[in-house]
């Protein structure tokens, strides 16, 4: 099965940064970040010694012309598995927070933050099949107001209406907003189901793998519009292709088991 997916945009309302901007792609985490502030006494000093402590593989903070511009970077991952990343934006609100930066600030550090279980918006949910997600992708400033795009990919046993319920109470306070936008259906067959058998008895047919079950994933693909579809890759637990990030790869190994996989696996929905 593959997860559902839902994408939110928060949106500041009381700020005075001057502008921060960072992320690419609204379906991977946040990893570089550049933000620009006003200057306060002591405050480039705090934020170093702030941003010294974190997860980033690089950080600067310069301050020139009463201004304070502090570029992050992070660890760049796919958004069905933000947990594998670095948030640079979520990173570089919190240390401007424990700086002491005279901004309000918590409505992203309690709604987003660094954290990718949801709970911030009221979404934190795990079922048998696993664990709903978020991911901050892109952070830009537009007319003094600062956005940030959400892909949250939500448990198959959870429904759009029950979405809605658990998050309605936390999309908006005095600092800042959320909107909802698309809410889209996960795709599930039951693990009993011929398809299901089908696939699985290839796999292990071919690799003698039987400690690994079939799983439901966090990535979206285009099973999803069609019907009596699952995706069936190559990807193995355990290793890291760096999905959707520079240098995406597959060992040629797994390549030519893949194709011994498939063939097998043909053989069995012809029989179904």
């Amino acid at each position: 099965g593959e997860k559902g997916h839902m994408s939110m945009t928060a949106y500041s309302k009381n700020t005075k940064i001057i502008s921060m901007n960072g992320g690419f792609v609204s379906n991977a985490v946040c990893d570089t970040c550049t933000t620009v502030i006003p200057t306060e006494a002591g405050l480039k000093e705090k934020l170093e010694a702030s941003l010294a402590e974190t997860k980033l593989q690089q950080y600067r903070v310069t301050e020139e012309n009463g201004q304070i511009t502090i570029f992050a970077k992070g660890v760049p991952a796919h958004a069905s598995m933000p947990e594998l990343g670095v948030n640079a934006a979520g990173v570089t609100f919190e240390c401007m927070e424990k700086a002491g930066f005279e901004d309000d600030l918590k409505f992203y550090n309690e709604h987003i933050g660094t954290s990718c279980d949801g709970a911030g918006v009221g979404l934190k949910f795990e079922d048998e099949y696993g664990a709903l997600t978020l991911c901050n992708g892109i952070v830009k400033t537009e007319d003094g107001i600062i956005s940030c795009t959400i892909d949250i990919r939500v448990p198959v046993t959870l429904k759009a209406a029950d979405v809605r319920t658990m998050c309605e109470a936390r999309l908006e306070d005095e600092n800042g907003r959320i909107e909802i936008g698309e809410i889209g259906d996960p795709l599930f067959f039951p693990r009993e189901s011929p398809l299901v058998n089908a696939l699985y008895k290839a796999y292990v047919d071919v690799t003698g793998d039987t400690e690994h079950e079939p799983m439901v994933i966090g990535g979206g693909t285009y099973a999803k519009s069609l019907k009596n579809i699952i995706a069936f890759g190559p990807e193995k637990l355990g290793m890291d292709y760096h999905i959707h990030s520079a240098d995406e790869f597959i060992l040629v190994s797994e390549m030519e088991e893949a194709v011994l996989i498939y063939m097998e696996a043909i053989k069995n929905l012809l029989a179904i």
